[in-house]
Order: structure tokens, then sequence, then C-alpha cells
């Protein structure tokens, strides 16, 4: 089997999969209230497109793959993708990002299509701080899709939870709680410069997660637990004798670039191998030609430009935004 390795010896196994840019929320740090130019319908990839290009790339040594958004479950028939993921493909692990607001309706029939494993962005525990950051979504729809998800097997879920300075801060005991009672991986995430989230101030700041984590070492007694058994960034830590466990994401106060096994497929057919640069490749033409060649080609060529990583500690600012790059 071919191997995907960019010029810093960096293996590559695992891709996210934008299905759609369109979200049922207005999250402060994703998407604007209004002005939101989403992708033409005739412009997303097909299911049987996706589908193609992720067996060229299970032959270039990809078998890890994340649905996301936008809100993934706004596509008409996402549990009907699942399946051909899983059917189709050589993927060894299908795994899906929700804001979790679908997740009741859709839970069932993503467990029998045979999805791996569900991870729902949650950046409160407290309803109307949960309406505000979202600027109208329901709490306690979120907690029954995620209830809908554990039910039918899709567990233990993840909960990726970005913490604010000022914001949600003060909810940190919260979580460790859900993780005593629950067997729920809670993901503290840092704020990232990406699109709307290098405007933020007005509802919240950056917070340092690894100073933040070697404090709740010393009072909560946590213990590190080692990385993120999915291939991603987390690093995890559990409070003695809880069922659950804490995750470290931290792209800027312990950068993780050097890691890096991922890239990414917009919904259009772009190819990004780093989610802080601007650049990617464009195999939209090669995907709807059914030119494996072509988009092989561009596997390669889009590896071969990965940088080493990303410079926002110093600044740099990346324009497009997490709903149009898949999370």
């Amino acid at each position: 089997m071919k191997q995907l390795i960019d010029r810093f010896g960096r293996v590559h196994n695992a891709m996210r999969i934008s299905v759609t840019d369109k979200c049922n929320l207005r999250c402060h740090y994703c998407m604007p209230v209004t002005g939101v130019a989403c992708a033409p319908r005739e412009q997303l990839l097909s299911f049987e497109q996706i589908v193609a290009t992720v067996r060229v790339a299970n032959r270039l040594g990809i078998d890890r793959i994340r649905v996301t958004g936008g809100e993934p479950l706004l596509r008409r028939e996402l549990p009907a993708l699942i399946g051909m993921l899983k059917r189709e493909t050589d993927s060894t692990n299908v795994s899906l990002t929700t804001n979790a607001l679908l997740l009741e309706r859709h839970a069932e029939a993503l467990a029998e299509a045979g999805l791996d494993r569900v991870n729902v962005s949650l950046d409160s525990l407290r309803p109307d701080r949960f309406e505000k950051i979202t600027r109208h979504g329901v709490l306690e729809t979120v907690w029954r899709g995620i209830e809908a998800a554990t039910r039918v097997g899709l567990a233990p879920i993840k909960i990726n939870t970005l913490l604010l300075s000022g914001f949600n801060d003060d909810e940190i005991d919260d979580w460790i709680e859900l993780t005593m009672q629950h067997d729920i991986s809670v993901r503290f995430m840092e704020l990232m410069p990406i699109g709307e989230g290098a405007k933020m101030g007005d509802i919240g700041g950056y917070l340092n997660l690894t100073e933040l984590k070697d404090r709740l070492v010393e009072t909560r007694g946590l213990v590190a637990l080692g990385g993120d058994g999915g291939n991603g960034p987390a690093c995890y830590y559990g409070v003695p004798g809880a069922k659950g466990k804490l995750g470290f994401i931290t792209p800027l106060s312990n950068k993780y670039c050097g890691t890096c096994s991922r890239m990414r497929l917009t919904s259009t057919g772009e190819l990004r191998a780093c989610l802080a640069f601007d650049k990617h490749v464009d195999i939209s033409e090669a995907i709807r030609r059914g030119d494996e060649e072509g988009i092989e080609a561009g596997f390669v060529r889009a590896i071969g430009e990965k940088p080493a990583g990303h410079n926002w500690e110093n600044g740099q600012v990346t324009r497009i935004g997490m709903s149009t790059l898949g999370g």
C-alpha cells in the first residue's frame, strides 16, 4: 500500500470530509448571523463521488474518516452515506461531528448504517449560555440527541468544548463532574484564529489550556491517560474513579503540528492539508470525471505543499471559516 508522507516525514491516515457548509446554528466563533454565502447544491459532491474519492484515499493509506460540516445532519439521507463508506470502502473507522440538534432523529439510522463514533460540539452546560454562544440553540435538544446516540450504542460519546476566558471557564468543575458520572470524553479546545474565531472578544477570549491542565493536575488529581486513540490531537486525563475522561486540545499553547496525520476534503471538492493555511488543491473536476489518477495526484500535491505548521502564535489568521473547512 502507498503512503501519504509529507516532506517532514508525517504519515497521513485520517481525513475529515465536509458534506455541507450550511449550519442550523450561528456560533460566535464560527459563522456570522447574516451574510453567509453557502455553496450551491449543484457544487456539492454527491455521496457516490465522496465514496469514490475515499476509495482512492484508502489506497494511499487513509483509513480513518470523519464526516463533518457545517452541520452534516442537514445533508439529506446522511445515514446512507455512512452506510456506503462502511460497506464500499476500506475505511477502518467512520465517525461524525455534529451539534446534535438533529441527532435524536437520526441516531438509530446512523447506528444501523455502521457509524463508529459521534463527536458532539457543545460549549456550555447552561441553557442560557448555550443559547448565547450559538445564538439560538436549545441545550435540551442536544442532550436528547446525546442520550439517543448512547442508547443505540454510539458510545462513548466525545464532546468538544471550546473554553473561552470570561465566558464559560467557570464551568470546568461541571464538566469534570459529568465525566465522574458518565462514560463521556469531554475535550477542552483552545480558540483558534480561524474565520470568526479571529474576531472574538465581545463574548470571551483565548484561554491557555496547557496552564489549565497543569493546574487541574495539582488541584483535582488528574492522571495522564495518554494520547487520542482516534489519532486526534487530544491528550487525555482522568480523575480517579471517573467513568469518563478529559481531553485537552492545545493548538497554540502546546503545538502538535509535528505529529499531524490529517487532511480535509471540503463539500465542493477542495483538499486542504493544513487547517491554518488558505492554500488548497481543487480536485473537484477530477472527481466529477471519475479520474482516479487525477484524484490521487491531487492528494500527493496537497501533501507535498503542506507546511511544517501554523504560525497562529505570531499573529497569523486563517480567513476561511470552519463551516467551510470542516471541523
